[in-house]
């Protein structure tokens, strides 16, 4: 098994963040999808940085502009789809959770995060990741808020290979309690658009599917 766990980078299709989001609804120019690039890519070097092994999930036009950030069996390939619907793009996620966690099977666990979380310290990735060698499912806390990344220990590895819809992770965070870190890092909220379709993946991570909390 490998001594650190493994933080599962997710991100979107650029062009499903333009469709989503209020304010980038008439923004179809090229410093629309650049910006939506540079926040993952300032995610993936804050991931970098906390010395965790990082995977990437993401659509191929988003993984082909972070090849000079990660290697190619760094990167887990999502299927890009012209319009799918939040739904279809979450359940997108979930199977590509499961196959980043297949191919970093001798991982002592796993950290979700999802892409657009620029702020997000690499310090608190370092403590969480800290934490999910230590207790089964963990997330962050600022000011009693609770943020991302999720981690999981190794011991999920079988419910999360299974993952194949966003209601099957819903489930599986319903089913376990997990355990709260206070970390002095208000980056764990702050995402760089909360309209996008990551927001319903993070409100689902976030444990508004029923995740029963414990301190």
């Amino acid at each position: 098994m490998s001594e650190l766990p493994t933080l599962i980078i997710l991100a979107e299709s650029e062009s499903r963040h333009l469709a989503d989001g209020p304010h980038l609804a008439s923004t179809t120019t090229a410093p629309g999808l650049l910006a939506g690039l540079d926040t993952v890519h300032h995610t993936i070097r804050k991931g970098l940085a906390s010395g965790l092994q990082v995977l990437l999930v993401a659509p191929p036009m988003v993984a082909a502009q972070a090849h000079h950030l990660l290697p190619a069996d760094r990167v887990i390939l999502l299927p890009e789809s012209h319009a799918p619907s939040i739904a279809a793009s979450n359940d997108q996620m979930a199977l590509g959770v499961a196959i980043a966690v297949i191919s970093s099977a001798r991982s002592p666990g796993w950290l979700l995060l999802p892409g657009d979380m620029p702020l997000l310290q690499a310090d608190t990735l370092k403590t969480m990741g800290q934490a999910v060698t230590q207790e089964s499912l963990v997330f962050p806390e600022y000011r009693h808020r609770r943020g991302h990344p999720v981690g999981f220990s190794a011991e999920f590895y079988s419910e999360l290979i299974r993952l194949q819809r966003e209601r099957d992770l819903q489930r599986l965070l319903a089913q376990y309690p997990a355990r709260g870190v206070e970390v002095d890092d208000a980056g764990i909220l702050m995402t760089q658009d909360t309209h996008s379709s990551l927001a319903l993946f993070r409100t689902v991570l976030q444990g508004h599917a029923g995740l029963n909390a414990q301190h």
